[in-house]
């Protein structure tokens, strides 16, 4: 049996067999983010003043296990008469929870907070967000994040990398973006990007190992545009839509993410090398959707 074949049926095995484990106690996973507005790079030498969870875009990388109680509270530190002359409110939607979006995603007034509960039921990677009107500008500057709810039973040991793609839109003007609402309902970004910087992975090349299991967590917060993610020089030897171990697809080499959707992608790296990381939509990779892999 080859490397590859052994670490495809072990991951498949792995998955069938979440079910039958000892699942871990349920916890109570308090959960603070603060919406505010922050300075952040955003492509080399650019800058802009983005609308975040935490002051970070992406906001934090919230991680909790299948049946865990995630205690949400959300502070909006926006100022009373906001940035432009009138109140700004945000709220928070989590794809990973299922409730009445009215009484839990409800809004936040600047100087308020509120807190609210779900039950993570399902495993998997999932987006959270503003879901404040109008929410393509929300999450277009910046109000997004990934919750990763792990089985109950676990995963497999791997080297594990979170990525989040996204758009951005304006126009560069003194080595800072001005978001712009019309250029995100025309869908024509500046930039494309993986973890809220483009080409951020280029210059800082992520490391992994050679001939382990790599697994990668990867959310599209959009606002609007899927991601084709490929991995130059491999192939997937899981897909997982959503992140769901129960959703398996196998010997894949480029998968599509629709905006607001997840996946977790296993692989291995089969020699010492640089493996370029993309979304195979080719505008968009040359906008800044690229980074590398450092193998060994």
């Amino acid at each position: 049996m080859s490397l590859r074949t052994g670490l495809v049926a072990a991951l498949l095995s792995a998955a069938a067999a979440v079910g039958a484990a000892a699942p871990a106690p349920a916890a109570v996973v308090p959960v603070e983010l603060t919406a505010r507005h922050a300075t952040v790079q955003v492509a080399p030498g650019v800058r802009m003043e983005a609308w975040t969870f935490n002051g970070t875009m992406p906001g934090p990388t919230i991680r909790v296990r299948e049946g865990d109680v995630v205690q949400v509270t959300l502070r909006n530190a926006e100022p009373p008469r906001g940035h432009h002359g009138r109140p700004m409110w945000h709220s928070v939607d989590f794809h990973a929870a299922q409730l009445a979006p009215n009484i839990g995603f409800a809004g936040v007034a600047p100087g308020q907070e509120k807190t609210f509960s779900f039950v993570a039921s399902r495993p998997g990677v999932f987006m959270y967000h503003c879901g404040t009107a109008p929410m393509i500008e929300h999450i277009g500057m910046g109000m997004y994040g990934a919750i990763i709810v792990e089985p109950a039973a676990g995963r497999p040991p791997a080297h594990e990398v979170t990525l989040v793609q996204s758009e951005l839109y304006g126009r560069v003007h003194d080595r800072r973006l001005h978001g712009s609402a019309a250029a995100m309902r025309a869908r024509r970004p500046k930039y494309v990007v993986f973890n809220g910087r483009a080409m951020r992975y280029m210059s800082e090349p992520i490391p992994v190992p050679v001939g382990e299991p790599v697994r990668i967590y990867l959310v599209d917060a959009g606002p609007s545009l899927a991601s084709a993610f490929h991995v130059v020089g491999t192939i997937f030897d899981v897909v997982q839509p959503d992140g769901n171990p129960a959703n398996v697809l196998t010997g894949v080499s480029t998968h599509l993410v629709g905006a607001g959707g997840g996946a977790v992608f296993e692989l291995t790296f089969p020699e010492p090398g640089v493996y370029p990381f993309v979304t195979h939509a080719m505008r968009d990779a040359a906008a800044g959707a690229m980074g590398r892999f450092q193998a060994g």
